[in-house]
């Protein structure tokens, strides 16, 4: 017989839940502590990056998800295509030109630029910077050939 807090017997419920039901939901509420300390456990510590790794980071973590990039790989490869995620180690692309998923590590990876050109003559894609500069000297070309020919006009 157990005695209640205000010292009368306990029988029936208040014993079942003395007896049984508090030690039980004790032993499951610390089981439970015990599993959720584990989960929060760190794994290990963020990844030492290399200079040249930290600059291609720095680069990829100021441009927008889903934004356009020229990713140069230390092989010399070349890849364009949107950011679709950004890890502590590496980033994910959509290439363009591939129609794949790619996952680059920042330490292999050489350069990575904002935007990419169009395919150009040999079908590799063309920087739009040096698309703008060609153009620019093209017109200027352009420009001197017709006042050449305007100051040698004599009539």
């Amino acid at each position: 017989m157990f005695t209640c807090e205000d010292g009368a017997a306990c029988y029936g419920t208040e014993m079942f839940l003395r007896r049984f039901c508090r030690p039980a939901v004790a032993i499951a509420l610390a089981v439970v502590q015990m599993q959720v300390g584990r989960a929060q456990a760190p794994t290990g510590t963020q990844p030492q990056l290399g200079p040249t790794a930290v600059r291609v980071k720095t680069g990829v973590d100021a441009l927008p998800i889903g934004g356009k990039l020229t990713v140069t790989m230390l092989d010399g490869s070349e890849y364009h295509g949107h950011l679709r995620s950004i890890e502590a180690d590496s980033f994910t692309i959509r290439e363009v030109d591939l129609k794949r998923i790619l996952t680059l590590r920042y330490e292999e990876v050489k350069r990575v630029q904002k935007d990419y050109g169009r395919p150009g003559f040999g079908g590799k894609r063309v920087d739009p910077r040096r698309s703008r500069i060609a153009g620019i000297l093209i017109l200027g070309a352009l420009l001197g050939i017709v006042i050449a020919v305007v100051a040698a006009d004599k009539s």
